[in-house]
């Protein structure tokens, strides 16, 4: 893949200088911080550019509070997309329940935002000030006594004082220092495949409807300007697939929905169009330690919550601040500074990686008729909640 660099305005003497892996929400935020703890930031990125598309992404509670520390909330806020319903659908079209319409009590602050928006705004608060290198991966990390050695893939060597590896959660960055990713994987036991539609489709905008049967679920979202159309499946333990071959992928859909009613039918044959869609497995990232020697990891590549958290890009800011607060506390100690972030920041991880364990399988992917009943009777006693 042919590599492009993005330069700073300038590089300042006296800094340390730190890599960063990754050029997402967890990347550019790091990126930002140590920047602003006074370090020269280069960020390695394999894409050849910003990797753009996917679903919007929420934003409340700490997370607002780091973005207002770093000038960019009432960005965020000047993007935010309409408030949208959710409603909970049976095969004849009917609703069981629903979140967001009518007279629920007054919601904290909270703002859901495309991806995009968010990513352009991260963007431009690290522009002129960060190195970009595009097209390029870390390929082997020596550590020393006073540094890190890095190897890229375009065969460059260079020498950095710490190594913040947020490459999501397939990371590179976790496999070179900590081993074999797949040890630290927990399959939440299921599937799921998403698709965007240009254009507004089966329902109206602003609005959400899941329609779910023991074991599966069909869900559409509705924006002003799109439609994302996703299914999800519960298994007994993984598929063997080929993450590559788009086609089989779609036949796995197939095999678990055709023949089911509500809006399924027509949300399968707007899937067979091409293959511009995302299918993985359903998982988190749990780790013991986030943190090895001079290296360590931020967002996904260290504590993926899993999509059914709905919480994937306020978790890469949120750690980056904390990251950064740990790193002001115990400037001249990385060590100590590595874990304090962990310290401090593991309970909320691991309390957001449980309720999406639970909850968040529960209502969005009931297993079987009983654990469908009991969702569907909080639905109607009002005791759901997004």
């Amino acid at each position: 893949m042919p590599s492009s660099t993005v330069m700073p305005a300038a590089i300042k003497a006296g800094r340390k200088s730190v890599l960063v892996s990754g050029a997402s929400f967890a990347g550019l935020a790091t990126a930002y911080w140590l920047n602003r703890l006074g370090h020269n930031v280069t960020i390695v990125e394999t894409a050849s550019e910003l990797r753009r598309g996917g679903t919007p992404v929420d934003i409340e509670g700490e997370t607002i509070e780091i973005l207002s520390r770093m000038g960019l909330a009432n960005a965020v806020r000047a993007k935010a997309l309409p408030p949208r319903g959710f409603e909970f659908k049976d095969a004849d079209d009917a609703t069981l329940g629903s979140i967001g319409i009518g007279n629920e009590p007054e919601a904290p602050e909270r703002y859901e935002i495309h991806r995009d928006d968010l990513l352009d705004i991260l963007s431009a608060a690290v522009k002129d000030e960060v190195e970009i290198l595009f097209g390029q991966s870390i390929v082997e990390l020596d550590e020393g006594r006073d540094g890190v050695s890095v190897s890229l893939s375009n065969g460059d060597r260079r020498d950095y004082a710490l190594v913040f590896g947020c490459d999501g959660n397939r990371s590179n960055t976790r496999n070179l220092v900590f081993g074999e990713s797949e040890q630290f994987v927990y399959f939440m036991g299921g599937y799921f495949f998403l698709k965007v539609v240009p254009h507004i489709w089966l329902l109206p905008a602003n609005m959400s409807q899941v329609f779910s049967v023991p074991g599966r679920m069909a869900m559409l979202n509705g924006y002003e300007d799109r439609t994302d159309i996703g299914f999800g499946f519960r298994t007994i333990g993984e598929i063997d697939y080929n993450y590559r071959d788009r086609a089989q992928q779609r036949r796995l859909i197939h095999d678990q929905f055709d023949g089911l009613g509500w809006k399924v039918p027509a949300m399968l044959d707007s899937m067979d169009g091409d293959d511009d869609f995302y299918f993985d497995r359903i998982n988190q990232i749990r780790m013991t330690c986030w943190s090895r020697g001079r290296v360590t990891l931020v967002g996904d590549a260290g504590y993926c919550v899993s999509p059914l958290a709905g919480f994937g890009g306020s978790m890469a800011i949120i750690g980056a601040g904390r990251l950064a607060d740990a790193l002001e506390r115990y400037p001249d100690d990385h060590a100590a500074a590595f874990r304090h972030y962990e310290t401090e920041l593991r309970p909320f991880v691991e309390e957001v990686q449980e309720r999406a364990a639970t909850n968040g399988l529960a209502m969005m992917f009931p297993a079987d008729e009983t654990e469908l009943a009991e969702r569907d009777r909080k639905l109607l006693a009002g005791e759901m909640d997004m």
